[in-house]
């Protein structure tokens, strides 16, 4: 918190509310808002920075020396807004922002707040020898102002002047000082421990903080929060080793307690009812840092993230800003870094379970997950988070992720509600990632047959060297010098679950062993890559699921065959789930899709067949074929996944069926409607067949009406909606799009 009487003096603009929000903020709306705020931040600008007074000024009448922005802080306003701006998006290079870091290059900054915030700033630029240097520079002046002695060691003062402390200096002392540990500055052990320990002598019984002990000052969720932060950051580094024995899940309790007292207090975050020491924006950053850093998703059924924003949207003036008695370049640089940072695309959702009705040892490894989450987000120079989730939870908040991880070493053991929606979850597009702690076999063995369990038929199998897991994303495995097993159970589409069995990579995740382990780090990059084609993820909030909407009454009911025979006629049934919710949704069609033999597909209007490996067709089924299509109906046929060998079968089917009579439809087909979306295909069909452009649909017309269509690129992986690497298809979209028209085509 910058010095409250100081930032007041700003900028001050009329605070009249734009667009108040009803209901849940949207994605699009935290988009809108943040953008908002943004052009106005940039309209505050001024001779190339944000700064009250261009040089720092001595203290005089009003001006306090520690805590005001034109002295002891001068040059935080500047960092703290090119930090905002950042985190949301924009680039170190714009022209926009590069004065103002050619400005913090060169200023020289002293105070604790500021110092903190410059050094988020350098986080965001390419580590270049001279930004190397200004992160050593930062540091070290960080490490001499906390009190090294005495009995407010491990705290901080607001300068160099070390007679008093808070707490709400102390944290961004501390922030500042993790940032340049990220960056590779070294910072002493030592230092860890008295911050520790200071924070966890000043906690109250209860699990709260307060600004200062020696004060009647309230406890409070914005000082709790930064406790809770501060502690995930030492425990880090002080306390990575627990847990590596694999004998039960690790807790801290000053954190646990800090957490309680949150979830029982956060009717006090996000809303107009005051109290003493109440700053509402500094909160929820706070709140955002424990959010991200703890992975909790809600407190006490509050979706933390989902309260903020809400309220953060409802609060906005109409100028792009959010302003009270505490100031708006600060207040609107806050709401930014919650609404930016916290709405981050979710990496990996870690899954808390239960075994025989007890909590299962989940965790373990506490921090794995957070932390090759954060190695990934630095490789792809992207912000990333993640959470832990539960099989309670809907399914939207599943796939919030496209991974889900699981920990442990006992025997997995899940109820069969809990198999169930396991099972939904993967058939939806999700991946698992499962990772032995301590190479436990009964883990091991229990992964293997929960996943032939929920799929009979699939077979867990040593991934082979060429998968594009290993040869298409961002590390080649041909370059680890260790070369670790990591089985594979496919759909013959894509990958369902991949199981680790021997690399213990969460012991190396947890002790952030880099130096000789790299393959653990970066086959947890190539995962996260293969689970989305490398394409932009998904920001918090976002998902492709799509659920029927009750309210829509449909105008008329399409049956669709789903055709079964001896082979793997069904790899993704949950893309048909999808698209009968799409089809009800948006075309207020009611599409019954039923998996039935040759023999019994009925009135059906629509029959459809894939598979993912060779089959082969008999006589009675091609006569089922000719009848049904002899009575008015329609067969589609396409090749789930690209499978090569589904191609050569399909084909030899079709040339029975119609020989000489199967041919492209043009794009202006009326199978495909009128204004088409421009038809975009996944990157491993762009690796194989080159830069497609359009439909490749091709079709058998008979008597003016087309009675088959037949697509050699994949339609029934897209229409799970996920993007996946290695699949020669269509795009999500695409497929879903090209689907939908054909069923309407089909239906008439």
């Amino acid at each position: 918190m910058i010095g409250r009487t100081a930032v007041v003096g700003l900028v001050l603009i009329c605070s009249v509310v734009f667009a108040p929000v009803t209901g849940a903020a949207t994605p699009q709306q935290i988009e809108q808002s943040i953008e908002r705020a943004k052009k106005w931040m940039y309209g505050e600008q001024k001779e190339g920075n944000w700064e009250k007074a261009q040089t720092p000024q001595p203290p005089g009448e009003g001006r306090y020396p520690g805590q005001d922005v034109t002295v002891g802080q001068w040059g935080g306003t500047t960092a703290l807004v090119v930090y905002a701006l950042l985190a949301a998006g924009e680039s170190p290079q714009d022209p926009k922002l590069q004065p103002a870091i050619e400005f913090l290059k060169k200023a020289e900054i002293g105070g604790v707040y500021a110092l903190g915030m410059r050094m988020q700033v350098w986080s965001f630029l390419p580590q270049t020898p001279e930004v190397k240097a200004l992160v050593r520079r930062d540091a070290q002046l960080l490490s001499k102002l906390m009190h090294w002695q005495g009995r407010h060691k491990g705290l901080y003062d607001y300068t160099d002047r070390k007679t008093t402390y808070s707490l709400s200096r102390s944290q961004y002392g501390v922030l500042g000082m993790w940032t340049a540990a990220q960056l590779g500055f070294e910072v002493p052990r030592d230092y860890w421990q008295a911050v520790e320990t200071a924070w966890v002598n000043l906690q109250n019984q209860d699990g709260s903080w307060r600004y200062k002990e020696e004060s009647d000052y309230p406890y409070t969720p914005g000082i709790t929060a930064v406790g809770v932060a501060t502690l995930f950051i030492t425990q880090d580094y002080l306390h990575a080793n627990r847990g590596i024995a694999c004998n039960g899940n690790i807790t801290n309790p000053a954190i646990e307690k800090g957490l309680d007292w949150m979830a029982a207090n956060f009717d006090k975050v996000a809303t107009d009812e005051k109290y003493k020491r109440d700053y509402p924006y500094f909160t929820l950053y706070s709140v955002e840092r424990i959010g991200v850093a703890s992975g909790l998703k809600h407190f006490r059924g509050i979706d933390w993230y989902q309260k903020g924003a809400d309220w953060l949207i409802a609060k906005q003036a109409r100028s792009g800003s959010w302003s009270d008695t505490y100031g708006p370049l600060a207040n609107t640089s806050m709401a930014v870094l919650f609404l930016a940072r916290g709405r981050a695309p979710i990496a990996f959702n870690k899954l808390r379970y239960e075994i025989d009705g007890k909590e299962g040892h989940w965790n373990q490894r506490p921090r794995e997950v957070a932390n090759v989450t954060r190695w990934i987000a630095r490789g792809l120079e992207r912000d990333l988070n993640w959470q832990i989730v539960n099989l309670d939870m809907p399914i939207t908040d599943l796939h919030e992720a496209p991974l889900l991880y699981i920990g442990g070493s006992q025997e997995i053991k899940l109820s069969d509600e809990h198999t169930a929606k396991l099972k939904q979850y993967l058939e939806g597009g999700g991946l698992l990632v499962a990772s032995a702690d301590c190479n436990a076999r009964p883990f091991q063995s229990s992964i293997r047959k929960l996943g032939t369990d929920m799929f009979p038929g699939y077979e867990f199998r040593e991934l082979p060297a060429d998968h594009p897991i290993y040869t298409q994303q961002q590390f080649q495995r041909e370059s680890w010098r260790s070369k670790p097993s990591v089985l594979g159970l496919s759909n013959g589409v894509r990958e369902l679950i991949i199981l680790l069995p021997q690399m213990d990579a969460a012991r190396t995740w947890q002790l952030q062993v880099v130096a000789g382990q790299d393959h653990a780090w970066q086959l947890g990059s190539n995962l996260l890559l293969y689970a989305t084609d490398r394409q932009p993820m998904r920001k918090r909030g976002e998902h492709y699921i799509v659920e029927k909407e009750e309210k829509i009454s449909t105008s008329r009911q399409v049956k669709l065959a789903r055709l079964k025979y001896d082979g793997g006629w069904d790899p993704e049934p949950g893309g048909w789930r999808r698209l009968s919710a799409i089809m009800h949704n948006r075309h207020k069609v009611d599409l019954a899709v039923e998996p039935v033999g040759f023999d019994a597909i009925g009135d059906a209007k629509i029959a459809h067949l894939t598979g993912t490996a060779n089959a082969t067709f008999t006589e009675a089924q091609r006569d089922a074929l000719k009848k049904h299509i002899d009575g008015g109906g329609m067969l589609v046929i396409d090749a789930a996944g690209g499978s090569v060998e589904f191609v050569k079968a399909a084909e030899g089917l079709i040339e029975q069926l119609y020989p000489k009579q199967l041919k492209m439809l043009p794009e202006n087909h009326a199978i495909l409607g009128e204004k088409l979306p421009a038809i975009t295909y996944r990157t491993q069909a762009q690796r194989s067949l080159g830069n497609l452009r359009g439909p490749r649909l091709q079709g058998v017309e008979l008597n003016g009406r087309v009675v088959l269509i037949y697509s050699r690129e994949d339609l029934s992986g897209g229409l799970v909606g996920q993007q996946v690497d290695g699949i020669v298809g269509y795009s999500p979209e695409s497929a879903t799009e090209l689907m939908s028209r054909i069923v309407l085509y089909g239906s008439k």
